[in-house]
């Protein structure tokens, strides 16, 4: 049997979607998520959405990871939009201030045609 991945990407109309795959979006995590969107960005990639639909908890290192990676497409000349539809995240998004920082959207579709604005 195989293991589900944790970060599963594929592309939808010229972007990157990278999709959460866990529960819990943690310090565990952030380190190798990190990782994973740098290898796009170091690529070319200048259009990436991180789909969170299937967190329902999201901690403050893993915010950081986020963060950076907006930082580094930035950077680049690139945007990288967020996708979730949970009232729990939401919360915590609008505590630290991180829907101010980011784009976010309810749905993917929605996120996708933002790039062609």
């Amino acid at each position: 049997m195989e293991a589900v991945r944790k970060f599963e990407d594929y592309i939808k109309d010229d972007v990157t979607v990278i999709q959460l795959n866990m529960n819990q979006a943690t310090l565990t995590e952030a380190g190798r998520f990190r990782t994973f969107v740098i290898d796009f960005i170091e690529k070319g990639t200048s259009k990436i959405i991180v789909d969170l639909r299937k967190c329902s908890i999201i901690d403050s290192t893993f915010l950081g990871a986020l963060v950076f990676s907006l930082k580094k497409i930035t950077a680049n000349n690139g945007n990288l939009r967020l996708v979730f539809n949970n009232n729990s995240q939401n919360n915590i998004f609008m505590l630290t201030g991180i829907n101010k920082v980011f784009k976010i959207y309810p749905d993917l579709e929605t996120a996708i045609q933002s790039f062609e604005n």
